[in-house]
């Protein structure tokens, strides 16, 4: 295997850093040659995959932002047999949880070296950025139009403190104060719909959102389809009410949600609404999501 590791040793306030020790050991011992790079800041993990020519195998040793980076790298470096693997150090593992990657240190990079792959979808996204350019990224976990982007800048900022469920959990009641409802047109599949006094809507490719919250939607890694998942209509009391459902994951079959599943989605509103996706707030409406049906070779996982 030609491989590329890339490492964040800032990842969970240097867990990164002192498991490189571990994956550094166990990779010597196992005789296998790699090039690694250190990132030092936002988007040295997207461009380092996306320029890796040669590579068999990339793996993003770090958190949710090195995953979702390195992914989109892969994505856009014009090499659809490259094969990724995650090292995980973050705070929040959603990724590896879905996909049935061992958080282990020890765990992980046995899989890595099994080398067995699976491939998984991917979502493209097209949105705008805060110039009005309009961008192109990839995600395979979710995306969150109305409060995510707040939430997920509190929590960043706050987790390290708090820890990761009372920073998220503290994002998402100050979102519940704060935050305004917006109108959404949304075309799904083709087919023109309107939501109104939207809270928030999430479009999933994974059920696990973040830090404890999750919905039981029925979706397969590789079965070509998202689900959307839109809160409307709610008083601060109402989501309040809600919020206990979106930790069991019961959320779902209240009325004052709205759920679908599709291939494809288009997002408009007035105004521009921020967007964020796979933890990190991003840009703005209006954006265009599509499922890439199994885009992305991942080494480890063995979700059903």
């Amino acid at each position: 295997m030609n491989i590329k590791l890339i490492l964040n040793p800032g990842s969970r306030s240097g867990r990164g850093r002192r498991l490189w020790r571990i994956w550094e050991a166990g990779l010597r011992q196992s005789g296998i040659v790699y090039d690694s790079v250190i990132t030092r800041g936002l988007g040295d993990a997207f461009r380092a995959s996306k320029e890796s020519h040669g590579a068999d195998v990339i793996i993003a040793a770090g958190g949710d932002g090195t995953i979702n980076e390195v992914l989109d790298g892969i994505m856009q470096s014009g090499n659809p047999a490259v094969r990724m693997g995650v090292l995980y150090a973050g705070t929040s593992p959603d990724f590896c949880r879905y996909h049935g990657i061992p958080t282990d240190p020890h765990q992980a990079l046995q899989r890595i070296l099994d080398g067995n792959a699976r491939p998984i979808d991917v979502v493209r996204i097209v949105y705008a950025d805060a110039n009005h350019a309009m961008r192109i990224a990839h995600f395979a976990c979710g995306c969150n139009i109305g409060m995510g982007a707040s939430v997920a800048r509190f929590a960043n900022r706050w987790r390290r403190y708090l820890g990761d469920g009372l920073g998220t959990g503290l994002g998402v009641v100050r979102a519940f104060l704060y935050a305004r409802p917006v109108d959404l047109v949304l075309e799904i599949d083709g087919v023109k719909t309107t939501l109104a006094q939207v809270n928030n809507l999430s479009i999933l490719k994974n059920p696990y959102i973040a830090s404890g919250l999750k919905l039981n939607v029925n979706l397969r890694a590789d079965d070509g389809r998202m689900m959307l998942v839109g809160v409307h209509g709610q008083s601060r009391t109402g989501l309040c009410r809600l919020l206990p459902g979106f930790y069991s994951g019961n959320a779902v079959d209240e009325q004052a949600v709205f759920i679908r599943e599709c291939a494809r989605v288009n997002i408009r509103a007035k105004g521009t609404p921020e967007i964020e996706f796979d933890g990190d707030p991003r840009g703005y409406l209006p954006a265009e999501l599509q499922v890439l049906p199994r885009a992305l070779n991942l080494i480890g996982g063995c979700h059903d």
